[in-house]
C-alpha cells in the first residue's frame, strides 16, 4: 500500500471545506421572517364622519404578497365604499409600509355604522381585520311652534260602534271605561249603533243609548237596510235598492226610531240615510245610486227631524256620493254631516264639504291583518310588535283625518279582540282595555268635543313626525306622531307665556299613556319622541 504524499493531503483538505462551506449556505437560506398588520399609529382614533369621505390608513408588510377588503357590517350598515390600492406587498422584499385609502359613504341614519377591513396574506399565514366605526347622522333640533290665533276644524268626538248584530251590547261597566273620562277611562265622546230594519229590536237598545245620554255621548244611528218588504228584492239582504215609491215611507220610518226613542227617554243625535250604498254585501245592505241618493236627500231628507242628517257612509268615502248633493241647494239644506269610511281608499280633504259648512265624520274603519277572518291574526300568541305595527296605522290615519279637517273619527267595534276592549276571545280578557285602546285614548281622552283645532308647525320639513294642536277649556292639546323605527330627540314645543303646566302621555308598544310632567325653560319644553309611538302633550294656562 502506497502512502499518500503531501500534495494529495492538502487537495483532500481543501475538498472537505469546499463540501463543509456549501453545507452552511443551504441553512441560511431558508432562515425568512413574514409579517403583515395595520399600524396602530394610522388608525382613526375618533368615529368617521357621517357626511362621507376618506381615511388613510397604513399597512406595514415584510416578504408576502397581500389583499384588502371591506368585510361584513357589525352593526348598521355598510359604508366602504372602496379601497385603494387592494393589494400589495411583495414576497422577495423585507420590512416595508403601504398607504392604503379608504373611500366611504355618509349616513344616512341615525344610528352608528361599523364595518369590517381584513387584510390577508396571499398564503393565508398572516391576516389583521380592524373595524372601522361611521357616527349616526347628526340629528337636527326640532322645534314645534303654535298659532292659537289661527284655528280650523271643531271637533266632534272619537268614538266607535256597539254590536251591530244580536243584543251583546255594551255593559254599563263597559261603557264606562270606553267614554269615561276618568284617568282609567278612554275618554270616547260618539257612539254608533244600528238603526234595525225590525221594530221589534229597537227596545233592546234603549238602554245603551241611555246609559251614551248620561255621558253626555252622542249617539250616531245608521241603518243598514229599511225594512224588506219595500226593497227591490224583498229582502234586507244581498244588496236591492230602495224603491222610489217608498222613499217617503222610509224617511217617516227613521222619524218614528226617533221618536221612539226619545219617548223611552234616549236621545239619537244623528241619523245616517244608509250604510255603504255603494257596497253590494251578501250580508244586510241596500244598493242607491249617487242619483238615488240625491233624489232622497233632496226630495226627503228634509221630512227628517230631531237628529241630524248624515250621508253618505259610502265605503271609500267616495265624494262622488256627496258632490251632487252639496251643490245642489234643496238637498244640502237637508244633510248636516258628510260621512264616509276608509276602506281601501278615501283618506282626502274635502274643501267643497267645508265650504259649504258642513262637518265631515269618518264613521267606520276595521283595520286588523286579514280582518280577523284568518284564525291566526291576532290571537295570544301574535307579536306585540305586530299588533303595534298594524296600530300605529290606525294612529296616523286619524291624525292625517284631523289634519285634513275631519271633525270625528269612529272606529268599528269598541269591543273586540283586535279594537279597544277585550271581549274574552283570541287571549283577550273582556273589558279590559286593549293596546289599540290605549292608542285611540291619546286622541279621545284629551280632545275634547268642542275643541279646535289650531296651526301647529315643525321648523323642520324633513322629519317624519306628524303634529297637529287644539285648544279648548283654557287647555292647548299637542299630538306628536313618529312613525319610524328610530327615536327623534330634542324636540322643542314653544309654549305661550301663560302655560303653566305641561304633561306629556305616551303610548307605545313598550308603554300604556305613560305620563310625565314636562318641565319648561325659556325656549319651551323639550322632549324625545321614541319609535313607533304617539306623545299627547297638555298645557294648561
Amino acid at each position: 500500500m502506497t502512502k499518500p504524499n503531501q500534495l494529495q493531503l492538502s487537495l483532500l483538505g481543501i475538498f472537505f471545506l469546499l463540501l463543509s462551506g456549501c453545507s452552511t449556505d443551504t441553512n441560511d437560506e431558508i432562515a425568512v421572517s413574514v409579517s403583515l398588520a395595520f399600524d396602530e399609529s394610522s388608525l382613526p382614533t375618533e368615529d368617521l364622519p357621517a357626511d362621507g369621505g376618506d381615511v388613510v390608513l397604513d399597512v406595514n408588510w415584510a416578504n408576502t404578497n397581500w389583499t384588502v377588503k371591506a368585510g361584513d357590517a357589525v352593526s348598521g350598515e355598510k359604508f366602504i365604499s372602496q379601497i385603494t390600492p387592494g393589494s400589495g406587498g411583495d414576497a422577495d422584499k423585507g420590512d416595508s409600509q403601504t398607504t392604503v385609502t379608504v373611500s366611504f359613504s355618509a349616513n344616512q341614519t341615525m344610528s352608528a355604522n361599523q364595518q369590517k377591513i381584513i387584510l390577508r396574506s396571499y398564503s393565508g399565514g398572516q391576516a389583521d381585520t380592524i373595524i372601522l366605526k361611521q357616527a349616526a347622522k347628526p340629528t337636527p333640533k326640532i322645534n314645534i311652534s303654535l298659532d292659537p290665533n289661527t284655528s280650523y276644524q271643531t271637533i266632534s268626538g272619537f268614538g266607535g260602534a256597539n254590536m251591530i248584530w244580536g243584543t251583546d251590547y255594551l255593559s254599563e261597566s263597559e261603557m264606562n271605561l270606553a267614554f269615561g273620562t276618568g284617568d282609567d277611562d278612554l275618554g270616547l265622546s260618539i257612539l254608533r249603533v244600528r238603526l234595525s230594519s225590525d221594530k221589534n229590536d229597537w227596545a233592546g237598545l234603549v238602554n245603551t243609548i241611555k246609559l251614551a245620554n248620561e255621558r253626555k255621548v252622542k249617539v250616531l244611528a245608521s241603518p243598514w237596510s229599511p225594512p224588506a218588504e219595500w226593497k227591490s228584492n224583498s229582502s234586507t239582504d244581498g244588496g236591492g235598492h230602495l224603491q222610489e215609491e217608498h222613499y217617503a215611507d222610509f224617511a217617516n220610518y227613521i222619524n218614528e226610531f226617533i221618536q221612539y226613542m226619545d219617548s223611552q227617554g234616549a236621545t239619537v243625535d244623528v241619523v245616517s240615510i244608509q250604510n255603504e250604498p255603494d257596497w253590494l254585501a251578501g250580508y244586510e245592505g241596500c244598493e242607491y245610486t249617487i242619483a238615488q241618493l240625491l233624489n232622497f236627500m233632496k226630495n226627503n231628507a228634509g221630512s227628517i227631524s230631531g237628529a241630524k242628517v248624515l250621508a253618505a257612509e259610502s265605503l271609500n268615502s267616495n265624494h262622488a256620493y256627496t258632490d251632487d248633493i252639496l251643490n245642489d241647494p234643496n238637498a244640502a239644506a237637508n244633510l248636516d254631516i258628510v260621512g264616509g269610511h276608509l276602506y281601501g281608499s278615501g283618506l282626502t280633504s274635502y274643501p267643497l264639504a267645508v265650504q259649504k259648512g258642513k262637518e265631515i265624520w269618518m264613521t267606520e274603519h276595521l283595520l286588523n291583518l286579514d280582518s280577523g277572518n284568518n284564525p291566526d291574526n291576532w290571537t295570544a300568541d301574535t307579536p306585540v310588535g305586530r299588533v303595534w305595527n298594524e296600530t300605529m296605522e290606525m294612529v296616523t290615519e286619524i291624525q292625517t283625518c284631523l289634519s285634513y279637517n275631519w271633525n270625528a273619527y269612529i272606529w268599528w267595534y269598541i269591543r273586540r279582540y283586535y279594537s279597544f276592549l277585550g271581549d274574552g276571545e283570541r287571549g283577550t280578557t273582556r273589558g279590559q282595555i286593549l293596546k289599540r285602546g290605549y292608542a285611540m285614548s291619546q286622541f279621545s281622552k284629551f280632545i275634547r268635543p268642542g275643541y279646535v283645532r289650531i296651526k301647529a308647525e315643525l321648523d323642520n320639513t324633513t322629519t317624519a313626525l306628524s303634529l297637529t294642536a287644539y285648544q279648548g277649556d283654557d287647555k292647548l292639546v299637542i299630538v306628536v306622531v313618529n312613525p319610524s323605527d328610530s327615536e327623534i330627540p330634542e324636540v322643542t314645543i314653544a309654549l305661550p307665556s301663560s302655560a303653566s303646566l305641561a304633561t306629556a302621555y305616551t303610548t307605545s308598544e313598550l308603554v300604556n299613556r305613560k305620563k310625565e310632567l314636562l318641565v319648561s325653560n325659556d325656549s319651551g319644553v323639550g322632549l324625545n319622541i321614541p319609535a313607533k309611538s304617539i306623545i299627547t302633550i297638555v298645557v294648561t294656562n
